[in-house]
């Protein structure tokens, strides 16, 4: 009987749960994703530190990401690039797989009040006009959190010239990996300034300062907002499956299985925000439970370029 998955979202789990669905013996896999290439966020996040856990490399984020792409599609996979999908009940398939990710939410969405001069970001639109455009940010920025890719924020900005002024979150400490955080913020001297937040933005045509919930203010001509992650969950939610509120994310079993049959949800869709490695661990976990729920043999396991699964070393891209 000839199996047949279809996987929304072209990412790092959704092309890695591909890769590995091809080489358990699956016979079709289609991957759907809505832009016009695959490798999701790593594409445009153009600094080291990918593929460590799955592809024993060092890559950057561009490199990781044709990588895998490749791989995906040597595998056998079919990958649909500018191919949204709308509607979960028009696919015909014996498994659906969600692997949408996450976007952070962007200043308006945090009701941080003053104006509304350029000079704005999120980090994905930074590493997007940057890496896709060669714009240079800015002189000067404040980094708006300190979460792993806030990390990455701080690589961006420095790698085009931009200082960092200072990194700014409410939390009491920052919420990365030590190593992490000693290879970019503490090296690069930026001051963390913790239990706190940016209450305004103050700037005619380009930031010119923001102001702090304890009064005081940074100049700087830049601003990014980073973390506070919600998952891209419309598809979801037009198919009426269920979502977890506490997390912003969908809802899964131990075996990523969502309340709506023969329909699963990886990656930064369900935890927002983890690393690459976390993401890639997803597809080859899910990729095993669907290959025996298909009948396929998960005896038959080539490298196919992979770590083995059971590897617990993370990387840090983002």
């Amino acid at each position: 009987m000839t199996s047949r998955v279809v996987i929304v979202g072209g990412g790092v789990s959704g092309l890695s749960a591909a890769v590995a669905l091809r080489h358990l013996g699956v016979d079709e896999v289609i991957v759907h994703e809505r832009e016009t290439e695959t490798g999701g966020a790593p594409r445009h996040t153009d600094h080291l530190g990918f593929g460590m856990r799955d592809l024993h490399r060092v890559l950057s984020g561009p490199e990781y990401a044709r990588r895998l792409s490749s791989i995906a599609a040597d595998s056998g996979a079919r990958l649909l690039v500018g191919s949204p999908v709308h509607d979960l009940f028009s696919i015909d398939a014996d498994a659906v797989i969600l692997a949408t990710g996450v976007r952070e939410r962007p200043r308006s969405a945090r009701l941080v009040a003053g104006d509304r001069p350029a000079g704005v970001y999120t980090t994905g639109q930074l590493q997007q006009i940057t890496t896709f455009l060669g714009v240079v940010p800015g002189r000067r920025a404040v980094i708006v959190g300190a979460e792993h890719v806030s990390m990455s924020a701080v690589l961006t900005l420095r790698s085009h010239g931009c200082e960092v002024a200072a990194m700014v979150t409410e939390a009491s400490a920052h919420e990365s990996h030590p190593l992490l955080v000693l290879a970019t913020a503490r090296r690069a001297r930026v001051p963390l300034l913790t239990s706190r937040c940016v209450v305004r933005i103050v700037g005619r045509d380009r930031v010119e300062h923001v102001e702090l919930s304890d009064g005081s203010t940074i100049e700087c001509d830049t601003v990014v907002f980073t973390g506070d992650w919600i998952g891209e969950h419309e598809v979801a939610r037009t198919a009426g499956i269920a979502l977890d509120p506490t997390r912003r994310a969908v809802a899964v079993d131990g075996v990523f299985a969502t309340s709506r049959p023969q329909t699963y949800a990886i990656g930064n869709l369900v935890h927002p925000a983890k690393a690459s490695g976390t993401c890639a661990t997803d597809g080859r976990r899910l990729a095993r439970t669907l290959a025996r729920s298909l009948g396929r043999s998960s005896e038959h396991r080539p490298d196919c370029g992979f770590a083995r699964p059971h590897d617990s070393a993370d990387d840090t891209g983002r």
